[in-house]
């Protein structure tokens, strides 16, 4: 199974720089997790210039810059997600993308909000499903970190049932937004391991959603390594580090190292 960096690491303005390093290694494990966001033309543009160019797996992540996927029905901002997933999808679709990541929510909501918001975003979740469905990619479902602000949309035990109410459903579990929120990795992936099919690499203090590198934080990789040998061998690791971690491409080849020996060779064999 493949390896992914999320061109996250080098942000927006050097999107082509990581992903023509990831290209140049010449590796058919490792791939790019491209930030596939709408929010603005130019980056769009570049986004589909970039494409053309690359010969190593990818995937994407979906927008929510400008972007709410908990908008009721019938409003401006729905129609904004609907078009922008399905601009979208369709990229996806031209370059055989793996797989998108999807955020059912940008924002908290409180606590007298949420069981209507629960409802439109599952609505919502339903027709993502469907667009990807129709255009031929897979759209995964990403756990999210607490909101600045008022409640979370759906807590830990909401999220996994997201599961049970929508059989089509498949997922990323982001580790570090886990360790954040609490949410019990072993049970999650005892249950629902066949659905998850990749995951978000990451670490933080255990307060903030740092997005620091592997060793920088309190989540134990090593100890991870044996959970997902167990419950998803086969599931697409993605390194999403944001650009304060200032990860040279030296340390970042060590990190890819690191990985595919902990997780895909001993899984492997």
């Amino acid at each position: 199974m493949a390896i992914f960096v999320s061109s996250l690491i080098k942000g927006f303005g050097q999107m082509e720089e990581i992903a023509r390093w990831v290209d140049g290694q010449g590796r058919d494990w490792l791939g790019v997790e491209l930030i596939a966001f709408t929010h603005d033309e130019d980056y769009w543009d570049r986004l589909n210039r970039l494409l053309p160019a690359l010969t190593c797996p990818l995937t994407f992540h979906g927008p929510y810059i400008g972007v709410e996927a908990a908008s009721p029905r019938g409003t401006a901002d729905y129609e904004h997600m609907v078009d922008s997933y399905r601009r979208v999808c369709g990229l996806a679709a031209k370059y055989k993308v793996k797989h998108i990541v999807f955020h059912y929510t940008q924002k908290g909501v409180t606590e007298e909000e949420r069981f209507r918001a629960q409802a439109v975003s599952r609505e919502n979740i339903r027709t993502v499903l469907d667009i990807g469905r129709e255009f031929g990619v897979e759209i995964v479902v990403e756990n999210l970190p607490l909101p600045a602000s008022d409640q979370p949309l759906f807590d830990n035990e909401e999220y996994a049932g997201l599961y049970r109410e929508m059989p089509d459903l498949t997922g990323i579990i982001d580790v570090g937004h886990a360790r954040l929120t609490g949410l019990d990795l072993e049970a999650m992936l005892a249950d629902w391991g066949s659905r998850i099919h990749a995951y978000h690499f990451h670490n933080n203090d255990g307060v903030r959603d740092c997005h620091n590198r592997l060793d920088d934080g309190v989540i134990d990789y090593r100890a991870l390594a044996g959970l997902y040998r167990k419950y998803t061998p086969d599931a697409r690791i993605v390194l999403e580090y944001e650009p304060h971690a200032w990860v040279s491409e030296e340390r970042l080849a060590e990190d890819i190292r690191v990985v595919r020996e902990l997780y895909i060779v001993a899984a492997a064999g």
